[in-house]
Order: C-alpha cells, then sequence, then structure tokens
C-alpha cells in the first residue's frame, strides 16, 4: 500500500504545473501624455501566437476592457487592451466619457497614432 501511495505522489509530482493567464501593466507615451495597457498571454503556450487589440469603450480602460482581453488570451491569442485617454482616465459618468471621447477622436491622425501605439506594445 505504502508503495502505490508512493508511486502516485511521485506521478502527480511528475505533471507540469498548471498554466495561467499572466497580464502586465505596459506604460508607453504619446509626447507628453502617459498611457497604461495590459497586455494579456498564455504562459502554457510559448512561440508566435496571434495578436489582438482590444480598444476600450468611451469609458476608458476599465476591467470590462480587460476582461474581455483576458477572454481572448483564453482563447490563445495575445492580447492588449489599449489605453486611448491616458493613465487613469476612467469614468463613469456620461458626460466626461462624452468629452473624452470628442477630444480624442475630433484629432483623426492622433487617434491613428495612439492605435498605433497600441499595436507597437502587443508586437513588442
Amino acid at each position: 500500500m505504502l508503495k502505490i501511495f508512493g508511486a502516485v505522489l511521485l506521478s502527480l509530482a511528475m505533471l507540469p504545473a498548471s498554466a495561467a493567464i499572466q497580464s502586465k501593466a505596459v506604460k508607453y507615451t504619446d509626447g507628453d501624455i502617459e498611457f497604461t495597457g495590459y497586455l494579456f498571454w498564455d504562459d502554457a503556450q510559448s512561440g508566435k501566437r496571434p495578436g489582438v487589440v482590444v480598444v476600450h469603450e468611451w469609458w476608458g480602460l476599465n476591467d470590462y476592457a480587460k476582461k474581455r482581453a483576458h477572454m481572448l488570451a483564453e482563447l490563445g491569442y495575445v492580447s492588449f487592451a489599449a489605453d486611448m485617454y491616458g493613465t487613469g482616465k476612467v469614468t463613469d459618468s456620461p458626460d466626461q466619457a462624452r468629452e473624452w471621447m470628442q477630444e480624442t477622436t475630433a484629432d483623426v491622425e492622433g487617434w491613428r497614432e495612439r492605435g498605433g501605439l497600441a499595436i507597437k506594445q502587443l508586437l513588442a
């Protein structure tokens, strides 16, 4: 009986450690504005994988956008939850959200540049 128990314990010890979805805050800048995006990946996978940039709704980079990026990582993607407004700009006020969204999207070229910065973070 003791030999069987020891064999079972040894077998369990040889199993690979459970993989988990990992995340990392990534700081980047656009001029003098600092952004904080979040990278998500499954550490059980290695090598090149498809990537996805998740752009938040008008509320800012909130937990919902990060949850969606996490879900994509569970499906095997490397995902980057991009910050389009700037570090810490998250709200539940429609008036504030509208202001930030209009400010950001009024400059189409600047908005595209921010998107491009997010893609660069994902590729890095």
